[in-house]
């Protein structure tokens, strides 16, 4: 026959192949639905927008971060995400009044 191992492992990689589509597009999904919101939540929840601001610098700079600092821990990256997000221009609370 065929050999059970295969088709299994055709139906699992599969599976984890939709998963990751799933993921991407959920993201997707978020990011877009919270920019098109951002029009209504910037006012009322300057925090919100700064957290929203964060999250989007730590995912831009992660994949920096492991090139520039491989082997590090997760948290240890975000540590120097942050310190380095403090200072940067893209941080609403950098921006001049």
């Amino acid at each position: 026959g065929a050999g059970a191992g295969g088709p299994m492992a055709v139906g699992r990689a599969a599976n984890v192949a939709s998963m990751a589509n799933l993921q991407a597009s959920g993201l997707d999904s978020a990011l877009s639905a919270m920019s098109v919101a951002g029009g209504d939540v910037d006012e009322r929840h300057p925090e919100k927008r700064r957290k929203a601001a964060y999250k989007a610098y730590e995912e831009k700079m992660m994949p920096e971060m492991k090139e520039q600092y491989p082997g590090m821990k997760r948290q240890q990256y975000l540590d120097k995400i942050f310190t380095l997000w403090k200072k940067s221009p893209e941080n609403p609370m950098n921006q001049p009044m």
